[in-house]
């Protein structure tokens, strides 16, 4: 098979994908317009399903000429086990199939990899190099779709990548089960592995670093990049998970406090923009005031359009789906009341007390809500907790290193 042929055509092969998914970056909205246009958007979401299920028979083709290897049923388990959490994946992503195209784009980086350093890492590791591997591409990729003006790049899209890729390997560990990879671990492997690794995570912590007040410092340093301060998706922020016991769970980049104290200084003046921009389409207005310029009207403009969105469809909607429509309605205009009343109370989008009893009373008042607005902020960590956690697994990565070092003499 590919394993016993030269080594260099094959890293050749994985690098010029790599580099055509980053070239084609500018261009894929325009394919998907085009596919949209003529065959609609579920065409990508059967294109990847057909995909799938492709590699699932390929497999199990492989698995019945290869019967005299030690094939069990298991192997055939872990297979198509993997293929249906691909699917099951794909399904999940219906809303917007076309992201599942990342399956299909980065398991075959997956396998391209897998191919290539097989003539090198022949133990275990090497699935966890590659699937590192694909997340380091995988990244990359990301961070060029921010770049570009007319893309977005976001950690979930980094997952994605690193999710088809990882699935990809498990198929081929525990389903295909090559017979050169060996289960016993070489130091030499360890090394490649744990270098991978670490160029990971310094990769990720600087993405986690383009924060806001970082890519204004960029923009007003580089001309060229000035647009990057017009993106009104930045690819890190962080912010707060808050719950509120009428409202339900909220996220911000500001504390309640910190909330409550703009919506009261800032509300003639935040009101007055709103008032003025009534009739401004939704995309431009966040582009005016994005998370960098406003954060504050960013984040209420996009939970008015939330309430307004829900309640629009509860009343073209009949039974449960009324109701859960309403409900949402109902919960997002609790979180602007709260906290963003003073400004809210000034404005046009304030809902008169009529419309607020029609929708309670439809509404679901029991059922707990977590708005989705802002909830792509990172909460959990801080950045400077985040980049001591890389430091601290930089450390141990390296100790590992020299201790695996001291095998190295007599493995060769």
């Amino acid at each position: 098979m590919w394993e016993n042929r030269g080594s260099v055509p094959h890293y050749g092969v994985a690098v010029l994908y790599a580099l055509f998914i980053f070239i084609t970056i500018p261009y894929v909205r325009s394919l998907q317009r085009f596919v949209y246009d003529y065959y609609g958007k579920s065409a990508f979401g059967y294109l990847v399903l057909a995909g799938i299920v492709l590699c699932i028979a390929g497999g199990v083709w492989y698995l019945i000429k290869s019967t005299g290897r030690g094939v069990t049923v298991k192997n055939y388990v872990w297979l198509v086990g993997v293929g249906c959490l691909y699917i099951y994946l794909t399904l999940r992503l219906w809303r917007c199939p076309e992201e599942a195209i990342h399956f299909l784009e980065y398991g075959l980086l997956s396998f391209l990899f897998y191919r290539a350093l097989c003539h090198h890492v022949r133990d275990v590791t090497i699935y966890w190099t590659v699937s590192f591997i694909v997340l380091f591409v995988g990244t990359v990729d990301e961070v060029i779709q921010w770049i570009v003006p007319s893309r977005v790049g976001s950690f979930r899209d980094i997952w994605i990548n690193f999710l088809a890729g990882g699935l990809f390997q498990v198929g081929l560990w525990k389903g295909i089960r090559p017979e050169i990879i060996s289960e016993t671990i070489r130091p030499r492997s360890v090394k490649i592995l744990s270098g991978v690794v670490a160029g990971c995570l310094v990769l990720l912590g600087v993405c986690a670093s383009l924060t806001p007040p970082r890519v204004d410092w960029i923009a007003g340093r580089s001309p060229s990049l000035s647009y990057l301060r017009d993106k009104h998706h930045m690819i890190s922020e962080y912010g707060y998970r808050h719950k509120d016991r009428e409202a339900g769970i909220f996220y911000s980049r500001f504390t309640k406090k910190e909330l409550l104290a703009i919506d009261h200084d800032k509300q003639q003046a935040y009101s007055r923009i709103l008032d003025e921009h009534a009739g401004t389409p939704y995309n431009s207005f966040l582009k005016t005031y994005n998370p960098l310029t406003s954060p504050f009207l960013y984040e209420m403009r996009i939970h008015l359009f939330r309430r307004d969105q829900h309640t629009l469809r509860g009343n073209q909607a009949q039974g449960s789906k009324r109701a859960g429509h309403y409900t949402i309605a109902y919960r997002e205009n609790l979180l602007l009341e709260t906290y963003f009343g003073e400004t809210l109370r000034r404005t046009v989008y304030r809902w008169p007390d009529s419309i607020k009893k029609q929708i309670k009373k439809l509404a679901d008042i029991n059922r707990l809500y977590e708005s989705p607005v802002s909830s792509d902020l990172f909460t959990l960590f801080t950045e400077r907790g985040l980049w001591t956690g890389i430091v601290l697994s930089v450390c141990v990565i390296l100790g590992t290193n020299i201790y695996f070092s001291r095998f190295r003499k007599g493995e060769q």
